[in-house]
């Protein structure tokens, strides 16, 4: 075997000491747990600079990300996924992989540097068109080593990039910080931007200099036809992530261009904050259900157990956390960020609404990745980003951010309903039984709030009144929700109670047949 088809020789050894399920799971628990900790050291930094930066900072920086995610080239080809279709690590795979991506990130430079000019003469802020120009040759640079986190993830070490990426998220906040400080905001956000990109950059080389030496030994090669390949099989792959990040940006360009940054950032923090209910069950709910579901794909009385099952417990997880959200807004705001950001509660009350139906969409996309629909995820984000493209602009000149907010909430609720007349096909999902209840539990607990407030009146400490509506929420939620279904209510609970403590599994296949 020459050189340039060797294989490096600690992907055998790792092959050889270790099983695949054992990698993959292993594996998986470091994505788990670099991405709680990324979500976490970002909850508390957010907080602390969002009540040192105004909100047009804020804007700023979303209006640059909607342009930076249009045009670069490395997101809309998903070149991870077709490295991952290789049986081997050779220097042609590598190679050809390494050239790809650096074309792909200078290109998308390239036409960020073209742009930059324009948005100036279209009337955009100037930060906004150098942000751009920063996040653009920020990838340009990563792609001079992604094809070295590509051949980590095939592999399935993702060990590596989640400590490197654990390290550099709290760093990368000392620059955002220092200059918030010193009454230079405007630079603060895009700092800590450049100081996440660097750090992961300088550590991720040390790491490869030291413990992947062995790619560097193959002889790297350009194979035109496997670059092809690469293209072809990635775009694919990535066009549903490219399309659903715009259904995700589009009302950040809407919004900013007839507008303005300040009140794009109101909505944008409003945004940011309406989806901490759906962080934490997204990550758990997306990574379980592709597997689940694609295991259950030729059963379909038991993958529509599971389904049911799924979309039942989202929606019973992300509605008391909205709640807690939509009762506490006028007092948790000015609370954790100031007074600066009070406008930002009404846009923040109707978004929440994004909180329950957004798990139940992705939970509905991997029903279809997992039944080996992929493209239906696509054509429905698609029909998602015309709804917000044509009632986005005509709301937005009506009723500003909250016009914005309501054909966001729109544009979601509408791609869950065509989602579930394309499931109905295949499945018969019971959406009444599995929405009625959450929905009117969460009716009787905002009615029952307005009553315990003229019982105990609304002055009180900002604290207080946090706790007490938070506990509300939560509390009168299972109650009302225990009373309307109370045998489906304690059966899915104790289902769920019994899969926590590890009881369950011996009876998982019984329970969903």
């Amino acid at each position: 075997m020459n050189e340039a088809n060797a294989e490096p020789q600690s992907s055998k050894q790792s092959g050889a000491e270790e099983p695949l399920a054992y990698r993959a799971v292993r594996g998986g628990l470091w994505v788990v747990a670099g991405s709680y900790w990324s979500i976490g050291v970002g909850f508390i930094a957010n907080i602390l600079l969002m009540r040192l930066l105004s909100p047009s900072v804020y804007g700023e920086f979303a209006l640059a990300m909607f342009f930076f995610t249009l045009l670069q080239l490395r997101g809309k080809i998903a070149l991870n996924y077709a490295f991952a279709q290789q049986r081997a690590v050779t220097g042609e795979t590598v190679g050809t992989l390494f050239t790809v991506d650096v074309l792909l990130g200078w290109g998308g430079a390239l036409l960020a540097l073209i742009a930059t000019p324009l948005l100036l003469h279209w009337g955009y802020p100037a930060p906004v068109a150098w942000i751009l120009l920063t996040l653009a040759l920020l990838s340009a640079l990563e792609s001079f080593v992604g094809v070295f986190s590509v051949v980590l993830e095939s592999a399935l070490r993702f060990k590596p990039v989640s400590i490197i990426g654990g390290l550099a998220m709290p760093l990368s906040y000392l620059p955002a910080f220092a200059f918030a400080l010193s009454g230079r905001g405007e630079y603060s956000l895009v700092a800590q931007a450049v100081s996440f990109s660097l750090i992961s950059l300088v550590a991720g080389a040390l790491y490869i200099a030291f413990a992947q030496r062995e790619l560097f030994r193959l002889r790297w090669r350009y194979n035109p036809r496997l670059a092809w390949e690469y293209l072809r099989f990635g775009a694919v792959t990535g066009a549903g992530n490219y399309v659903a990040s715009l259904v995700t940006q589009t009302d950040n360009f809407i919004l900013g261009t007839l507008s303005g940054t300040t009140t794009l950032g109101y909505y944008d923090r409003a945004y940011r904050i309406s989806q901490w209910p759906s962080l934490l069950l997204s990550a758990l709910v997306g990574r379980a259900a592709i597997f689940t579901y694609s295991r259950l794909r030729e059963d379909q009385e038991r993958l529509q157990r599971a389904a049911t099952m799924v979309l039942w417990v989202s929606a019973n997880v992300a509605a008391p956390v909205a709640l807690a959200l939509f009762l506490s807004a006028p007092d948790l705001v000015p609370l954790l960020f100031g007074a600066q950001w009070t406008p930002a509660v009404p846009i923040l009350r109707v978004l929440l609404l994004l909180a329950i139906l957004r798990p139940m969409w992705e939970n509905v996309g991997a029903l279809f990745i997992g039944s080996g629909q992929p493209r239906r995820v696509i054509e429905i984000s698609l029909v998602q980003l015309l709804i917000l493209a044509l009632i986005g602009a005509p709301l937005t000149l009506a009723a500003g951010a909250l016009g914005m907010a309501i054909a966001a909430v729109l544009a979601v609720a509408g791609g869950l309903t065509l989602a579930y007349f394309m499931l109905r096909r295949s499945l018969t999902l019971d959406m009444r039984s599995i929405l009625a209840g959450p929905l009117l539990a969460s009716i009787l607990t905002v009615g029952a709030y307005w009553l315990l407030v003229r019982l105990i009146g609304s002055h009180h400490p900002l604290w207080f009144a946090v706790l007490w509506k938070i506990g509300w929420a939560a509390a009168g939620f299972f109650l009302f929700s225990a009373l309307i279904q109370p045998a489906l209510f304690r059966e899915r609970i104790g289902y769920v109670w019994r899969l926590l403590r590890g009881r369950a599994r011996e009876n998982l296949g019984e329970s969903l047949s």
